[in-house]
């Protein structure tokens, strides 16, 4: 009687751990291949921003606020943000934020925050106060710039149609590049 039992719990327990290895786990089968962490730090997100932002949109007193200071060495891993402002302990002017949501995301963000933009490479949203955002396989990026402190830069920035499309263009290199 104990050799049938236990030959039916060993079958009960081989098929339950076939079962898990061939469906895999909830989280393992929901990620992308292609959602591995990057390897690049913040330190390459902000260079980037500032240089956007001095070259580009001219505005040259942008810095690396406090906040990404503290980890501007840090690796990106599966999500990665800076922080720019005007002067030191000043409110934010923008941040850049990327993170990899481990799978495909193609749906419109947040219930209607955002408008969907046409003529560009990629999917890209802006919000009413000229916050944008893009998905890259796996990777979202999402950059904010504050017109209001903004325009109190010594060469005031104005986000023309041009410096909108240059903005945009900028964040789906970046997405690109640093994931």
């Amino acid at each position: 009687m104990f050799g049938r039992r236990w030959g039916i719990l060993r079958c009960l327990l081989l098929a339950a751990a076939f079962l898990l290895t061939a469906c895999g786990s909830p989280a393992a089968s929901q990620s992308d291949p292609g959602s591995t962490p990057s390897a690049h730090t913040n330190k390459d997100v902000c260079t980037r921003m500032l240089d956007f932002f001095h070259t580009t949109l001219g505005v040259p007193e942008a810095q690396v606020a406090e906040l990404s200071q503290g980890t501007i060495n840090a690796t990106i891993g599966m999500t990665g943000s800076c922080y720019l402002n005007l002067k030191p302990r000043a409110p934010y002017v923008a941040w850049l934020t990327l993170r990899n949501m481990r799978k495909p995301d193609h749906t419109d963000p947040e219930g209607g925050r955002y408008h969907r933009l046409d003529g560009f490479d990629e999917e890209v949203w802006r919000s009413a106060d000229d916050s944008f955002l893009t998905r890259i396989g796996t990777w979202e990026g999402m950059i904010a710039i504050d017109d209001k402190i903004a325009a109190t830069s010594s060469v005031p920035l104005k986000m023309t149609d041009a410096k909108v499309r240059d903005t945009i263009t900028f964040l789906i290199a970046t997405t690109r590049e640093l994931h």
